[in-house]
């Protein structure tokens, strides 16, 4: 009788805290996509403003830029697709899909940013450089806002 009561015992303890062993783990599995998340969303960010510099102090011709430019898009619109999809599944925290769909927002102003270099690249016009810097700055403004970067 004893060794039931202790199997009992054990099992239900057992069973109490597999559940918060996951939520742990799942805590410092967010944590993780999170801070990897921004640090892609940043990177990008700068790739193509360093791009842009390559491209404007001649170091790139137009078609080596707009390759890279294509690749840069490319990727961060897989990206956002990617995190619009876990937005969508609804399994996340109220805040963890409030931080997802803040991503979302940023890689929209991302891709824009991005659109406008290749915009520059292509037609080398003032207007396009002068669309791409404001498009670089509101851009560099959310991605200080979502990833809480001081200046």
């Amino acid at each position: 009788m004893t060794s039931k009561l202790c199997l009992t015992i054990l099992s239900v303890t057992i069973l109490a805290i597999a559940p918060l062993r996951a939520a742990q783990d799942d805590t410092v599995l967010l944590n993780t996509l999170g801070y990897t998340t921004g640090q892609s969303v940043l990177l990008t960010h700068m790739a193509v403003g360093t791009l842009a510099d390559a491209y404007v102090g001649k170091a790139y011709k137009s078609d080596q830029a707009t390759t890279f430019i294509t690749t840069y898009i490319n990727i961060t619109k897989g990206m956002k697709d990617q995190m619009k999809k876990l937005v969508d599944a609804d399994i996340l925290t109220k805040n963890d899909s409030q931080f997802v769909q803040s991503t979302v927002d940023v890689l929209d102003l991302v891709l824009k940013e991005s659109r406008d270099l290749e915009g520059y690249i292509e037609s080398g016009k003032k207007s396009d450089a002068e669309a791409y810097d404001n498009s670089r700055k509101k851009a560099l403004k959310e991605i200080k806002a979502l990833l809480s970067i001081k200046d």
